[in-house]
């Protein structure tokens, strides 16, 4: 049989190369020519082979290991029983140690740690004068950190021993104050920048601060002075004359978080009665985790007694009560001599960790008020660019020049290293929300300017001035935010509080963007 090829053979795109060799114009599936031509397809390696190899593989390995397990254990086994006693009971010995030990350190990893002593944070003096300095160089009004130094100078120089008195109206603050310096000398003084009055009691070394109870009019700066006066002092009394009420017990965390030595004293327990002074006194240490100690005294004062006179009338009188106080006094030597020198450093560290804090509130405070004067000059200039422009857009601007001097002179101020991808990177995700609610900003502004009749036909162009105030002044309070509380410039953070602001601006702000706006566009039109 001879095999005839003919010239010029074409191939349709279905057909394939070999079709006209078998004599049929039909197209064959790759399984057709597998099959026509002998050939099986060849196996597919998928995940359940994979699988089913490994597993053969592990298994095999198991097997195997059983098995040199089992023949060393047998030989080890063999040697034991021909050894001495004494080396099959070392061997065991081992063995245990070994298998222990895994579960000892498991057991010391995973352990609770037990609270330790909280300890003071160290602040270096130095180091605080020059950062009391260096913000005094921005501007900062440093008076009040400046004024904790030097107390803590006097303090240091005179040598004395202070005492903070806590306690509410009513507890008899003044009666143990009398008991326990009878001859004292009383200083009073208005605390800077209130009408509180503080009293200082002193008699040799000692010396006892006393406020006004916390519970008077003022509650909470009055609450503020006395912990203040707190981290001045080397101990704390805190005095009752109940069990904790719930604003003692606000005020007593306060305290605790100052880690100062404090002592609780149970006061007029001659009006209680023994099974009355023990709940109460069990009731106190639940409250404080029995901390610190709660002692029971008595300040004295006068019991007021009824007289039968022998014609048969009666006359009211009052009898001195001698005073009780020295559990108190025992308590605090016991908190002196435990180690004086400590409550030197104690009261040292908490006065500078006050200054510390009060230098931190003025520099916020002096940030607020340069931040809100930042963002209110590049709102100004946003709207004169605004209506300098033709047809502004307000991508354009949000993605301007002054844009990146908003962010960038805001991130200084907070001390927040930046760079020009980061701001860049702010300002397209804030312009990306734009697009979105550029009608709403331009609809609060046209709201704003109907409080303004007779604008006319520059309606147009301040109307896009105002909402460019608005979006410039929401960047700035969104940049503020971020480095203000994460200490970074936070994209995610920006982008969602610009938003918030932008969407959220009030009225109030509106009318008065639109009241720069008209002002700006009459001095351009007076110049022009």
């Amino acid at each position: 049989m001879k095999l005839i090829l003919t010239q010029n053979t074409k191939h349709t795109p279905q057909q394939k190369p070999w079709a006209h060799l078998t004599g049929s114009s039909s197209v064959l599936s790759p399984q057709e020519c597998y099959e026509t031509f002998g050939y099986n397809e060849p196996m597919k390696l998928n995940s359940k082979s994979l699988l089913l190899i490994i597993f053969t593989l592990l298994g095999l390995f198991a097997v195997v290991l059983v098995m040199v397990l089992t023949e060393k254990i047998l030989t080890i086994w063999q040697h034991l029983q021909e050894a001495p006693a004494w080396v099959s009971v070392l061997y065991a010995v081992a063995v245990f140690l070994v298998a222990i030990v895994p579960v000892v350190l498991f057991l010391k990893l995973t352990k609770p740690k037990t609270p330790t002593e909280p300890k003071v944070k160290v602040i270096d003096e130095s180091s605080l004068q020059e950062a009391i300095h260096k913000e005094q160089l921005r501007g900062v009004d440093t008076s009040a950190a400046d004024a904790e130094i030097q107390e803590l100078h006097h303090r240091r120089g005179s040598g004395q021993f202070h005492i903070s008195l806590f306690g509410s109206a009513s507890t008899g603050k003044s009666s143990l104050i009398q008991a326990l310096i009878p001859e004292a000398q009383v200083q009073t003084d208005v605390v800077k920048g209130t009408t509180i009055r503080a009293e200082h009691h002193t008699y040799g070394q000692l010396e006892i601060t006393d406020l006004p109870g916390f519970d008077a009019i003022n509650q909470a700066e009055l609450s503020q002075l006395a912990l203040e006066e707190s981290q001045r002092a080397h101990v704390v009394v805190f005095l009752l004359n109940t069990d904790l009420a719930r604003s003692e017990m606000v005020l007593f965390e306060k305290l605790n978080q100052l880690n100062k030595p404090m002592v609780l004293a149970l006061n007029k327990v001659d009006v209680y009665s023994a099974e009355q002074v023990s709940q109460i006194t069990a009731a106190i240490e639940a409250k404080t985790a029995q901390q610190y100690p709660v002692v029971l005294i008595n300040t004295g004062g006068f019991n007021e007694i009824m007289i039968e006179h022998t014609d048969g009338s009666r006359s009211q009188s009052t009898k001195p009560v001698t005073p009780q106080i020295k559990p108190l006094i025992d308590a605090i030597e016991t908190v002196i001599s435990d180690n004086p020198e400590a409550l030197h450093r104690f009261r040292d560290a908490g006065i500078l960790m006050l200054a510390e804090q009060k230098l931190n509130d003025a520099s916020s405070e002096f940030n607020q008020t340069v931040a809100k004067e930042t963002i209110e000059r590049h709102t100004k200039r946003a709207i004169v660019g605004a209506l300098a422009s033709v047809a502004p857009g307000s991508d354009l601007v949000i993605q301007g020049t002054i844009g990146t001097q908003l962010v960038r002179e805001l991130c200084q101020l907070y001390d927040v290293p930046v760079n020009q991808l980061q701001v860049d990177q702010v300002l397209k995700s804030t312009g990306g929300k734009l697009r979105t609610s550029t009608s709403l900003v331009l609809a609060v502004a046209g709201n704003a300017l109907k409080a303004f009749p007779g604008v006319g036909t520059a309606a147009g162009g301040i109307m896009h001035a105002v909402a460019y105030g608005l979006i410039f002044n929401s960047l700035g309070k969104a940049v503020m935010t971020s480095v203000q509380s994460e200490g970074r410039l936070n994209t995610e953070l920006t982008q969602q509080t610009f938003e918030e602001n932008l969407l959220g601006s009030s009225k109030e702000l509106a009318k008065d963007l639109a009241k720069m706006a008209l002002k700006l566009s009459q001095q351009k039109k007076h110049k022009s």
